[in-house]
């Protein structure tokens, strides 16, 4: 195994770490709008201020002249911030510059960079590749939501971003993988090839000491379109699901009866304790991990509480940042359950979770299809539950009764352009372009591994059946079986031998329930196999929803909004 373990964390927060312990004395820490959500994500402004930095600036923003500081700039290479840099060297602001790209910098914007630098402030300028948000360890994305297709609006203006954002994520883990990708696949073997010429071009950026043949696997988002439909039921997948998390903020706006400071939490693994070991666990477990949580606050108070001496008022003082973050963090975690709570009941949530679970695992479709009909007949349920429910009976019975229920669904009163997403799922993810077994059914053996395991197993929690098709993809990497026909290689480079460093690329999008099946065969196979999960975004329901509507405009003209 290689000596550092791949953590997407750790190779950002040591970019920035190095960029501000090297330049020593009060800076300006200048961002832009992007390279602001990839730190705050890995640091807090407190942590930032504690290295010298007198004041953190967007470089779209007016700076006033401080002479007597250093500007330390961690900014995308666009050409807008090239220019912007070029405006402010003819007036500097700052009595050196130190310009640290997120990427590789072309030789024509360091020319006009140089060419602007008539005062011979520019101290430096490096590349380091912290172009990604980093997400948990094992888990980045691009947040780029839209990129399903290449036929997406966002394509076109987006997919040099997500190259970009690829290929400094494989420098920043200091990889030089084999590249393979999903053969039934324009858009991963567009971007493989894409890659590869970088890999090429900037060879000499990938000196790396060898260690084993590492493997970047890019696969698509149709391969399964059933993962993103699901509701999902552990902590970190259920907020993004009900209440969406984005760059590590959860708005709790629409919450009933919040104080202020609650509208909107952080949820950070460095700085939340109870965020990072609950993270994974399912919504029977949570209930128990807050219920101690309280009573340890409960128990503190009380300890609190029973102040009797000088010395024990000393303690308490001296306890009382810890007590604060303590009742912070309490606050918030009883909020957002609190949260999640009142909207699975409002929703009726775990009916609906266990249909979709069958339609998802089991075989049996008169029975699933009355089961669908029953909730699509029931007013106590949403219209969206009831669409996504057609949507993953459509997947799974491609040739059954699916007219049958877009009539039922167009009677009750579900928009036309609602009921169109059925087709779109069709011409976007159909059984004829999807790669890989997505329902276990291409195989008879894997099928019938499945009924088996079903009996053997019984069903421990009926909402968390489902494994996404990830699981079988990575079964097939660690026991060396990845078939070439179904995900070749990228070049003539290619590998007989297990990787022990995997990162797998999602175009169209990753789930917080994949990033747990990475989570889950890390822990399993730890020393043996590690992999490093990153997509063009993180979807839940909605945001799959609406990239599948963008799509709609191409495949179905008579749905243009």
């Amino acid at each position: 195994m290689s000596g550092k373990q791949m953590d997407v964390i750790v190779s950002i927060q040591d970019y920035i770490n190095k960029i501000l312990t090297n330049i020593q004395g009060m800076k300006v820490l200048v961002l832009d709008k992007e390279t602001a959500g990839i730190v705050s994500m890995v640091y807090t402004q407190s942590e930032i201020l504690q290295k010298e930095v007198f004041l953190f600036e967007k470089i779209e923003n007016t700076k006033e002249k401080m002479l007597h500081m250093k500007g330390v700039y961690f900014i995308r290479p666009t050409q807008e911030n090239i220019q912007s840099i070029c405006d402010e060297l003819k007036d500097p602001k700052f009595n050196k510059y130190h310009l640290f790209f997120t990427n590789t910098i072309s030789k024509v914007s360091l020319d006009e960079i140089a060419k602007a630098d008539e005062q011979d402030v520019v101290s430096e300028i490096q590349e380091y590749f912290g172009d990604f948000f980093a997400v948990n360890p094992d888990t980045f994305t691009l947040n780029l939501p839209g990129m399903l297709t290449k036929k997406s609006p966002r394509w076109q203006s987006d997919i040099s971003r997500v190259v970009d954002g690829l290929f400094s994520s494989l420098l920043a883990l200091k990889k030089k993988p084999v590249i393979r990708y999903s053969s039934n696949s324009d858009a991963t073997r567009y971007l493989a090839e894409k890659i590869t010429e970088r890999m090429n071009r900037d060879r000499d950026l990938f000196d790396f000491r060898r260690q084993g043949e590492p493997l970047l696997l890019i696969l698509d988002r149709k391969d399964d379109p059933i993962t993103p439909l699901l509701h999902q039921w552990t902590y970190q997948a259920m907020i993004h699901e009900l209440l969406t998390i984005n760059n590590n903020r959860v708005s709790l706006a629409k919450a009933p009866g919040l104080k202020d400071d609650l509208k909107e939490v952080v949820l950070s693994l460095d700085h939340d304790v109870f965020y990072k070991e609950n993270l994974y666990k399912n919504f029977g477990d949570l209930g128990a991990s807050i219920k101690d949580l309280v009573d340890q606050f409960q128990d503190k108070m009380n300890t609190n509480q029973n102040i009797q001496t000088i010395d024990d008022m000393k303690k308490f003082i001296e306890n009382y940042p810890n007590f604060q973050k303590f009742s912070t963090t309490v606050s918030k975690h009883v909020s957002l359950m609190d949260e999640l709570n009142r909207l699975i009941s409002l929703d009726n949530l775990m009916e609906v979770s266990e249909v979709q679970q069958e339609l998802a695992c089991n075989h049996d479709h008169n029975s699933i299809y009355n089961h669908v009909l029953e909730i699509v007949n029931d007013s106590k349920y949403t219209d969206r539950d009831k669409l996504v429910l057609v949507l993953l009976y459509s997947i799974r019975y491609e040739d059954g009764r699916v007219w049958e229920l877009k009539e039922k669904l167009s009677s009750i009163g579900v928009p036309p352009r609602d009921i169109g997403l059925i087709d779109t799922l069709r011409g976007y993810a159909g059984a004829s372009l999807r790669e890989g077994d997505l329902l276990g059914t291409k195989n008879i053996f894997s099928f019938a591994r499945s009924v088996v395991k079903r009996g053997l197993q019984g069903v421990s929690n009926i909402y968390t059946q489902h494994k996404p098709l990830l699981h079988d993809i990575l079964d097939g990497i660690l026991k060396n079986k990845l078939k070439e026909t179904s995900y070749p290689y990228s070049s003539t480079t290619q590998s007989r031998e297990r990787p022990q460093d995997v990162i797998i690329f999602m175009v169209g999008g990753i789930t917080y329930e994949e990033a747990l099946t990475v989570y889950t065969f890390n822990s399993l196979n730890n020393g043996v196999c590690r992999v490093v999960l990153g997509g063009t975004s993180i979807l839940n329901r909605e945001q799959f929803l609406e990239d599948l509507s963008n799509t709609q405009i191409n495949v179905n003209p008579s749905g243009r909004r």
